[in-house]
């Protein structure tokens, strides 16, 4: 059947919108790295967004379907500077938080290639193979969009929604409500599901940020 116009031009404006989010946090990474000081950016988004990205790739490479590729294949490169730029910057006496973010991309690679070389040598087929890869990225996406929630209970204590970076908020809002649309064109769960949630956790990001606006400077201490 021929496509319709959802199917054509949503996911084109997707991967524009996704390659937007994941580039959004580049000034904020890059003001904390000028600074030398990590202050109230929140590092742990970056450390799932490299696994995050890796897993939509991989999906994308399964199904197959470009869009999904392009949309992610990107934002692979741009994590990994996110997440090596920013991880020195942990301050010594951080160790909790310091761990956290290393065995996320540790604990995460290591998983990925586990299942992977699971589901490529049991000899499943491209439906099966698609299906866990699918799920694993919808989990690991419903964990990104909400990471920067991670940071909440301080936005609720100090009334101040510095700590939320309203760029990134605001693209993921709009890049998940576009791929949402396009999910359900397509009939795949794995792309509206997750980007459905997403667009919800980014409004919950808005709301708060709209009831606590930012007492400091944003450009300087994104929670990205």
């Amino acid at each position: 059947r021929p496509m319709s116009f959802i199917e054509t031009v949503f996911p084109v404006i997707g991967v524009v919108l996704s390659n937007a989010l994941y580039f959004a946090p580049a000034s904020g990474v890059a003001a904390v790295v000028r600074s030398g000081l990590l202050g109230n950016f929140n590092p742990l988004p970056q450390a799932i967004m490299v696994l995050s990205t890796i897993a939509w790739a991989m999906y994308g490479l399964s199904v197959p379907n470009a869009y999904l590729f392009a949309a992610n294949a990107p934002g692979v490169l741009a994590s990994i500077v996110y997440y090596v730029s920013t991880l020195p910057l942990i301050p010594r006496e951080a160790h909790a938080q310091r761990w956290n973010v290393q065995a996320i991309v540790v604990g995460g690679v290591a998983f990925e290639l586990a299942l992977w070389g699971g589901i490529i040598f049991s000899g499943c087929t491209a439906e099966t193979r698609s299906y866990y890869l699918g799920l694993y990225g919808s989990a690991l996406c419903v964990i990104l969009f909400a990471s920067p929630l991670s940071t909440a209970a301080l936005v609720l204590a100090t009334g101040d929604s510095t700590s939320i970076y309203a760029p990134l908020t605001l693209a993921q809002c709009v890049n998940c409500g576009t791929w949402t649309v396009y999910g359900f064109a397509i009939g795949d769960v794995w792309v509206w599901g997750p980007n459905l949630v997403g667009t919800l956790l980014g409004l919950v990001q808005v709301g708060l940020k709209t009831a606590f606006p930012s007492r400091g400077k944003q450009a300087a201490d994104p929670a990205a």
